[in-house]
């Protein structure tokens, strides 16, 4: 299983070609969490707002087409106390990454899930037991 991060769902959508071929090869099953989908759903909003009703429905439907074909894993209480180590491990090396990326990497270590696709390496590049695949 590997785990695509909010920036590989992001650029899936807005048709970055990078994500496209490195997704075109890939053969394991993807996944995605809670978080990525919330983070996503922000931008959509912001999209509906900023942009139009047209380009929100038209991104909203791809959206929703590409999560189907995710399985998608939930932050809860196993996850929370992965992601609680991981935030110790980066606060004492003076590493620290934004929350919302040290939640993904709890909920990839509480689920056995090594690999990520990400273009942001440098914000899982120190979480131990994770493997970047970047584009």
């Amino acid at each position: 299983m590997i785990m695509l991060d909010t920036a590989a769902c992001i650029d899936y959508l807005n048709g970055v070609k990078g994500i496209k071929n490195i997704l075109s090869r890939k053969e394991k099953m993807l996944c995605t969490t809670t978080i990525s989908v919330y983070e996503v759903n922000i931008g959509l909003e912001r999209t509906k707002r900023k942009k139009s009703e047209q380009r929100y429905l038209e991104l909203f439907k791809k959206w929703m087409g590409f999560l189907s074909g995710l399985q998608i894993f939930s932050f809860k209480m196993k996850e929370a106390e992965k992601a609680a180590k991981i935030h110790d491990i980066l606060e004492s090396k003076g590493k620290m990454i934004v929350d919302n990326d040290i939640l993904i990497a709890g909920i990839m270590s509480a689920n056995g899930i090594v690999e990520i696709i990400t273009r942001n390496i440098q914000h899982f590049e120190n979480i131990p037991d994770i493997e970047i695949i970047s584009y």
